[in-house]
């Protein structure tokens, strides 16, 4: 399965989860893949505002880093409930999908950055109801303070990413000067 098949499918399971109970199994599986792509995803970021703001880049690093954490906390969490089986990706976890890779770009100016904080932000947000859905439908008890901090810590960062966006949005563009 491809990365974009990958995508597609977890986000069709997410919306499909309002309708039913995930096993713990799954839930699980849901969230390792979405987390893995949004490293993927804060890791593009972070190369892309290298070049016009390192704090930016920075901050997008850490979000990244938390990616990483929660991806280790949904790990563990599935050593712990025993699972028959081992949670597999559909993709090697150290290799950017390359649909990702062909939409990696630099930010040059004020205009591209606003831009590019707006999707990183829309990402944000997919991801908070992503995590919603799988809380809301969370028949394990085991993994709802797991869900519950996940959706939290997305929620700040939405905060955060909302606030780094509206300190980057442009009166006018100096860089056309």
């Amino acid at each position: 399965m491809n990365e974009a098949t990958a995508r597609t499918t977890t986000d069709t399971l997410a919306q499909d989860t309002l309708s039913r109970v995930c096993l713990p199994e799954e839930q699980l599986f849901l969230g390792v893949e979405h987390e893995t792509q949004e490293r993927h995803r804060f890791r593009g970021f972070e190369l892309s505002f290298l070049p016009s703001s390192v704090p930016i880049s920075q901050l997008m690093a850490a979000l990244g880093m938390d990616c990483e954490q929660r991806l280790a906390r949904l790990k563990e969490k599935a050593k712990g409930l025993q699972m028959s089986e081992p949670l597999v990706l559909s993709h090697h976890p150290g290799t950017m999908p390359t649909d990702m890779r062909r939409q990696h770009f630099f930010v040059i100016d004020r205009l591209m950055a606003c831009e590019a904080l707006k999707n990183a932000l829309a990402a944000g947000e997919h991801s908070r109801q992503f995590y919603t859905q799988l809380l809301a439908v969370c028949s394990a008890p085991e993994l709802r303070p797991l869900f519950e901090e996940i959706v939290e810590q997305k929620e700040n960062a939405c905060r955060i990413l909302e606030e780094v966006q509206e300190n980057a949005r442009p009166l006018k563009d100096v860089s056309a000067e």
